[in-house]
């Protein structure tokens, strides 16, 4: 257990190996994400950004805001916020699409909801922003046609402007039309009086008002002009009152913004309780130890106060609790003023009236003729103030209105860019190369993770760590390509044939005594095991040794089509087993010193051959007859046979197929042959190449060149003496 969970351990040499071995992977994930950046880069429409830049005057509150604000201390900020909230208004937004015919521009003429979908694709050019610690405001807008995108910009900034400045003009311009169509009525009606006093003195002979009468006259006209300057004003105040309501039904309620949370009071006084508890906690550490009763305490307050600013956050944020919009504050307010106004108005020229009355009674009491002249010249002064007092007003009304601006100014009107700012293509480019980078890693360890096959001895041997590797057989194709399985017979000179009689080699020194009969097997079918077995026979029988092979893989039998064998034996050891056949009949001389015993008919239960009783006979009398044999076997995880053979026998080898055999399947197979008490006597790795191998040796071909080869064995490497190879 403790050698398995070693195995699992990944060093840092693990990393290099894997990188080593998957450097192909990594490097063409490098270059695959740089070539589609690239390709991006090149194909990607490039976006303008057109930046215009509006000084924005936040909007006065009234008195109780701003006792509120200086209170909690916030103000300036949370409108600046909410006037940049205002400009994406979808009444600004409109107004810029009819101006620019984006309907058009954007090709929706046909669309039912054309101007819906207009605007919102232009909220999404849109960008508005304010400069920190500044009443500045950016309205960016990115669009690939640059000239497009200077020119909402600037149509923005304008429709923003136009909307406050309407706003704001509207009590004026209600006041200047009020006075104008009073104007022409007063000048009428004062010209008529005027001739009336004409023609009344001409017709009774009556020029001049005694002393009383001029007294009357005088306290009359002041009384009739303060109650026409204050019916002006009622008049003026209900036309306001008039217009701020048409407004209001105009102008949304509320608004959602940014500051929602921060302008919360419950939470900024809990932020400022917070900051007064740290404060102390800070004073008391520096002087007492934690354990003190205090700085208990007040940890203990500080969580609470954490606590409450948590649930009333997550209050407001579940409420969705709307910010009111200030335009429409300030409207109701002025509204509310007016009203009050209006109410104030009406008690003072119910006063005035009174006063007025008094001298209307005492005015009753003149000679009729006085009278008549009196109440005409009263009506004649009056109606000339009143009018003397609209000329006033009308230029007043009229210099006020064209002094109104908004409360935004535009600072910096918005030039046509020159330069696209996406894509950057050195930052992509460099975001390329660094993601290509991290993919390549991510890659190349998902890939190592999946890959259950083994690629190098090193896994081998970390998967086995107490089994040696008996040798190392290269791949097929680097050997002669007219060479046959058989290759210690059919080219004895190259590597493959030298990789065998490695094997060989080592065998001598894989057990406690001689190893005179060896089983061949693999964790799974097409891993080389039956190549191996006959080539591993075929050098013992060159060594001298008499050699037998025998097949019992009684399923795939492959070792007479190794041999060259084109047509399988009929008669074989299911013969010996089932029909009692003699050996010597179904015995096979190939070459000097080898014999095979093929497997003849295929049983249809081959198990129940290899636990016949007198199956350890055989063996034992073959060990008497032949110096050495090799037993082919099925795969391990294939069948039983191989733990039922490997009891009767020295010991097994495990072929393992470098790139095929599964790291799993290689440990199942170790963990059943040790479970069954039978003796593995090494690893023989099968179509190796130089990427799986860390150590190489040097031979001697037949025509003396030399060539780099193929790792050595653990028991036999070579070594390089005086220019030659010598295999130990």
């Amino acid at each position: 257990m403790e050698n398995q969970n070693d195995s699992m351990e990944l060093t840092l040499s693990d990393i290099i190996r894997i990188f080593r071995k998957r450097i192909g992977l990594f490097l063409l994930v490098v270059i695959a994400t740089i070539v589609f950046t690239i390709l991006y880069l090149l194909t990607a429409t490039p976006v303008f950004e057109a930046v215009a830049t509006l000084k924005v005057e936040p909007s006065s509150e009234n008195p109780a805001a701003d006792i509120f604000s200086s209170t909690y201390g916030f103000g300036g900020k949370a409108n600046i916020s909410t006037e940049v909230e205002l400009i994406k208004r979808r009444i600004n937004l409109e107004k810029v699409v009819k101006s620019l015919n984006l309907i058009k521009k954007l090709g929706l003429e046909k669309e039912e909801i054309a101007m819906d979908i207009a605007v919102n694709t232009l909220d999404k050019w849109i960008t508005v922003s304010p400069v920190k610690d500044t009443k500045l405001v950016e309205i960016a807008v990115q669009h690939p046609d640059p000239v497009l995108a200077a020119q909402i910009a600037n149509k923005l900034a304008e429709v923003y402007n136009e909307l406050l400045k309407s706003l704001s003009k509207n009590q004026y311009t209600v006041k200047r039309e009020f006075i104008e169509e009073q104007i022409p009525k007063i000048e009428k009606e004062l010209k008529d009086v005027e001739e009336r006093i004409r023609k009344f003195k001409e017709e009774n002979g009556v020029f001049v008002l005694d002393e009383e009468a001029k007294w009357l006259l005088e306290m009359m006209s002041q009384y009739d002009t303060q109650l026409n300057e204050i019916n002006i004003q009622i008049e003026e105040t209900r036309a306001k009152i008039k217009a701020i309501k048409e407004l209001l039904a105009k102008t949304e309620e509320k608004i959602i913004t940014s500051e929602t949370i921060s302008m919360n009071p419950v939470v900024m006084e809990l932020k400022q309780k917070l900051t007064d508890l740290n404060v102390r906690l800070s004073g008391l550490m520096a002087t007492r130890p934690e354990s003190d009763v205090e700085v208990i305490a007040l940890k203990k307050q500080i969580s609470e106060t954490k606590n409450l600013i948590k649930k009333e956050v997550e209050k407001i944020v579940t409420s969705q609790i709307q910010t009111i919009n200030p335009v429409y504050s300030n409207m109701v307010e002025e509204l509310a003023g007016q009203e009050a106004s209006l109410q104030v108005l009406l008690a003072t020229r119910s006063a005035v009236e009174k006063l007025r009355d008094r001298y209307q009674t005492k005015l009753a009491r003149l000679p009729r003729l006085e009278q008549i002249l009196l109440e005409m010249q009263r009506e004649l002064k009056v109606k000339e103030s009143l009018y003397t007092l609209l000329l006033e007003k009308l230029e007043e009304t009229r210099i006020a209105e064209a002094g109104v601006i908004g409360n935004a100014q535009i600072v910096e009107r918005a030039a046509v860019p020159k330069l696209p700012v996406k894509p950057n293509k050195k930052l992509t480019l460099a975001i390329g190369g660094v993601l290509g980078i991290f993919l390549g890693i991510l890659i190349v360890f998902m890939a190592e993770y999946l890959d259950k096959t083994i690629k190098e001895e090193m896994e081998v041997q970390q998967l086995l760590r107490d089994i040696p590797v008996l040798g190392r057989i290269p791949r097929m194709s680097e050997m002669k390509d007219n060479a046959s399985e058989l290759v210690v017979t059919s080219d004895p000179t190259s590597v493959g044939a030298e990789s065998f009689k490695l094997v060989v080699t080592n065998l001598q020194f894989a057990g406690d005594k001689n190893v005179d009969v060896v089983a061949v097997t693999s964790t799974g079918p097409g891993e080389g095991k039956t190549l191996v077995a006959a080539n591993v026979a075929a050098t013992f029988a060159q060594n001298g040794f008499k050699t037998l092979i025998i097949d019992l893989d009684m399923r795939k039998p492959r070792v007479e089509k190794v041999f060259g064998i084109s047509k399988r034996a009929k008669m074989g050891v299911v013969n010996h087993f089932v029909k009692n056949v003699p050996l010597e009949e179904v015995t096979i001389n190939l070459m000097e010193n080898l014999d095979i015993i093929p497997v003849g008919p295929l049983p249809p239960n081959p198990t129940v051959i290899l636990t016949n009783p007198r199956f350890p006979e055989i063996i034992a009398q073959l060990r008497k007859n032949y110096d050495k044999v090799v037993v082919d076997l099925p795969p391990v995880l294939a069948a039983a046979d191989a733990l039922i053979v490997g009891k009767y026998v020295d010991g097994l080898i495990i072929v393992v197929r470098m790139s095929q055999t599964l790291k799993p399947s290689l440990r199942t197979a170790y963990d059943n042959i040790r479970t069954s008490g039978n003796k593995l006597l090494g690893v023989v790795l099968n179509d190796i190449s130089e990427k799986s191998s860390q150590y190489y040796y040097y031979y001697y071909s037949a025509d003396g060149k030399r060539k780099r080869r193929f790792k050595t064995s653990l028991f036999g490497g070579t070594q390089r003496n005086s220019g030659k190879s010598q295999r130990v």
